[in-house]
């Protein structure tokens, strides 16, 4: 399971490493939502009709990570690698924008 908290503050610190930690907390107050967003989409263009209505389910009844999970690594071939290059894609974009602000 990828641990979005530490993902983000890497993400910030390759983008930025002489910030200090309260900018580095605003920041991932910013980048928390794009990459739930991300992630999301791209789960859902994996799922057929009927693996989003069972996924929708999960989360809506707020079933426990555990078994949202489980149902991901069970439903989205390998899952693991999946959510890898999810991440590895975001960070790419991330840090590509980035530089072109500075």
């Amino acid at each position: 399971m990828f641990d979005n908290e530490v993902f983000i503050e890497q993400l910030i610190i390759k983008a930025n490493p002489d910030l200090d930690d309260n900018a580095i907390d605003l920041m991932t107050e910013e980048i928390e939502p794009m990459i739930f967003d991300r992630v999301m989409t791209n789960i859902a263009n994996k799922f057929t009709d009927e693996q989003a209505e069972k996924f929708m389910e999960l989360v809506e009844k707020r079933a426990p990570e555990k078994d949202i999970y489980d149902y991901l690594d069970k439903t989205i071939p390998n899952y693991e690698q999946f959510m890898a290059n999810v991440y590895d894609e975001f960070e790419t974009m991330y840090l590509k924008e980035y530089k072109k602000e500075e």
